[in-house]
């Protein structure tokens, strides 16, 4: 859990300043167009989630490289897999008050969200139409709400306005109805109960009203109304919300909005409002779309190419170790519990020692991680061949680090467990529901290795006890991906019977 909240916190971070990048480096400045794209970057976001989870990577190599990649397409062998019931992994105490605290701020937060759309919903509903303008008395200030259909609702003293101003006020929102502004920010405020804990999320919905006002503003004067005339009916409007106090929350865009004086000392500023060619637009949104899919879907990965690293001389001059030993082991990957991983295999192999390091290598990885895995339910996983790097001598024995990186895939369970005489035509002289006994596995538990292996050794037992010493059983699987079942076939070679 905490790993899928890093990964979603850094991706944003990482679509969100690629995205200015782009935007910065083309010299876009037209508020319209910067709305549109930060508009996408939204999107984006909302459906990182489920990207995260299910949908695809693609793998930029651009870590130094390991060994060549293996598909462990049956780490099993057929006769070491195993017993666990099946269940969830265990939730710790520091994931429950995390996901306690997320949903605490995400049900605020949509809640609000919730009472904000009724509200303008209701708003709509219960104006009256005047002259063809929706005028409501529970709100001070001009405001367009609506989805798919934006309305302008003005304020009861909407006939004190002069004709400039009236006219002012209604290309401004009726530019943001044209512009479906109202949608824009509801997504914005959606997309901000989503992830209400990241920076990120806060600031684009604040920029994206302030951009919305901006891009109206800059049509309200391409239309020849006057700067000054037009500031100080914003400030009018601004003197009428903060003396009547009945501004309605409500998911909309309302006019003057927020910004009024960042938005004044533009409008005063003057000049002709920038614009964007539509050739020009096209790159950057091609732009920006190749760079939110390359942090949305790019996951870092390490470039493939052998690598034989070569034990470095000892610095003091020491004569070689004779002896290897674990000195530290690293994960990498998509491994959940990584830590607690390396902790178990470090205690495993803190006393042995090996008079040959690529032997030490080898049991670590393939009689170590991989049977950890096994262990618990995982069937296959993908696995970089390992490296290692040597660390110290201590006490004359060699320390070694070694990187494992790998992805620990599903967990499977055992679907049908069944034994069969390799001569068909004979039926096993020890019944099937006797051998079943010796396994301590039933159909829908995890696939643990250690417990099928402890049953074959307990069938091994039983049939040297009834003189069959040259007794062998070849395992066999077949495994069903899509409900990641494995049923185990144990095809046995009695052999002779001594007496």
């Amino acid at each position: 859990m905490e790993r899928l909240f890093l990964e979603l916190f850094v991706r944003a971070i990482l679509v969100v300043t690629g995205t200015a990048l782009v935007l910065y480096t083309m010299r876009v400045k037209a508020a319209a167009a910067k709305h549109s794209v930060w508009a996408v970057v939204v999107l984006v976001m909302l459906v990182l989630p489920i990207w995260s989870a299910y949908g695809p990577k693609a793998s930029l190599r651009v870590l130094p490289p390991l060994a060549q990649l293996t598909t462990n397409e049956a780490i099993v062998p057929a006769g070491t897999l195993s017993t666990a019931v099946l269940q969830s992994p265990p939730v710790s105490t520091g994931q429950v008050v995390l996901l306690g605290v997320y949903l605490l701020g995400l049900c605020l937060l949509l809640l609000r969200l919730a009472i904000g759309t009724i509200r303008a919903r209701t708003l709509v509903v219960d104006a009256l139409h005047l002259d063809g303008i929706c005028v409501s008395s529970l709100c001070a200030a001009p405001v367009t709400v609506g989805f798919f259909h934006p309305t302008v609702v003005v304020p009861e003293h909407w006939h004190e306005w002069s004709r400039a101003q009236l006219d002012a006020v209604l290309t401004h929102e009726y530019e943001h109805a044209r512009r479906r502004d109202s949608l824009v920010q509801w997504l914005a405020l959606l997309n901000r109960a989503l992830f209400w804990f990241h920076p990120v999320a806060w600031w684009l919905e604040r920029h994206l009203s302030a951009l919305a006002e901006e891009a109206c503003d800059n049509v309200v004067l391409a239309q020849g109304h006057s700067p000054d005339k037009y500031s100080e009916y914003l400030i009018d409007i601004a003197r009428s919300v903060t003396h009547l106090g009945t501004r309605l929350n409500v998911a909309g865009m309302a006019m003057p909005g927020s910004f009024l004086h960042q938005r004044i000392r533009r409008i005063m500023e003057g000049g002709p409002s920038p614009s964007i060619t539509r050739m020009r637009m096209v790159c950057v949104a091609a732009a920006c779309a190749i760079t939110c899919t390359v942090f949305a879907a790019g996951t870092l990965d390490h470039a493939r190419q052998n690598v034989s690293p070569q034990p470095q001389p000892d610095p003091s001059g020491a004569p070689p170790a004779t002896k290897y030993v674990l000195g530290d082991l690293k994960i990498e990957g998509d491994v959940q519990d990584r830590d607690e991983l390396r902790d178990r295999i470090l205690k495993a192999w803190r006393d042995r020692e090996y008079d040959d390091d690529q032997k030490l290598v080898d049991d670590v990885f393939m009689r170590g991680i991989r049977l950890d895995f096994q262990d618990r339910g995982y069937f296959k996983i993908f696995a970089h061949d390992p490296v290692w790097r040597p660390l110290d001598l201590l006490d004359g024995k060699q320390r070694i680090l070694i990187i494992a990186s790998l992805e620990e895939g599903d967990q499977y369970q055992l679907g049908t467990l069944t034994f069969q005489n390799v001569a068909l035509e004979r039926a096993l002289s020890i019944p099937s529901e006797t051998l079943r006994d010796l396994f301590h596995i039933h159909s829908g538990d995890l696939l643990n290795a250690k417990e099928i292996r402890d049953g074959l050794r307990r069938m091994k037992r039983l049939y040297q006890t009834r003189g069959y010493v040259n007794e062998k059983t070849k395992p066999d699987t077949n495994v069903d991906d899509a409900s990641h079942r494995v049923d185990l076939i144990l095809r046995i070679t009695e052999g002779a019977r001594t007496p």
